[in-house]
């Protein structure tokens, strides 16, 4: 009877087990970004209402308000919509991240975190290596100043017709778009089977 209990047990372990596939990022890079996968609905922002989830790669000194790399991340959402956005919806999706965001990370005691602000404009040129949308947040820093800050953000979407899905990047960072993080972004890539998960 002991015997079969512990087979028992070893079976219901190996079926849980198998029964929770680690989620495959969205993104390949190198060992030099920090990475983070978080599934929708997100719980700091639950109204934002995709399924999917969301895969984060921080320049690893992003905490350190002294470093060039300060607030530099980039994160996909591979999302179960292939709506096209607009800048008004990525507006929306963002101050509810961001406001939600920094609501859960805020240490001050009845505090009321300040508002995101948001504005993306659509980038017209026509060349497939372009970003859709350029932005700029106003956000308040609850992780290390507890201040305002500046993010300039460039966001790219991949529509995947077949799948029905998107992949929507957006890359964050209060450097200006000259700085050479915005080349280091780049070595940040989707996965080639994107469109195929």
């Amino acid at each position: 009877m002991k015997q079969l209990l512990i087979i028992l047990s070893l079976l219901l372990y190996s079926f849980s087990a198998f029964g929770q596939e680690e989620q495959k990022g969205a993104f390949v890079s190198d060992s030099t970004w920090l990475k983070e996968i978080i599934k929708f609905p997100i719980d700091f922002a639950p109204n934002i209402s995709y399924k999917g989830y969301e895969d984060l790669k921080f320049a690893k000194n992003w905490r350190n308000k002294d470093h060039n790399d300060f607030w530099c991340y980039t994160f996909v959402w591979h999302i179960n919509s292939n709506e096209k956005q607009t800048a008004k919806i990525l507006e929306t999706h963002i101050k509810l991240y961001y406001d939600g965001l920094m609501g859960v990370v805020n240490k001050k005691k009845d505090y009321k975190v300040p508002e995101t602000t948001v504005l993306f404009i659509k980038n017209e040129k026509n060349n497939t290596n372009t970003d859709n949308f350029i932005g700029k947040l106003h956000v308040y820093d609850s992780f290390n100043t507890e201040a305002m800050m500046l993010l300039n953000a460039r966001v790219k979407v991949l529509y995947c017709d077949i799948t029905k899905t998107s992949a929507i990047v957006f890359r964050l960072s209060p450097q200006d778009f000259n700085h050479e993080i915005w080349e280091r972004f780049k070595t940040i890539k989707l996965r080639d089977d994107i469109c195929e998960f």
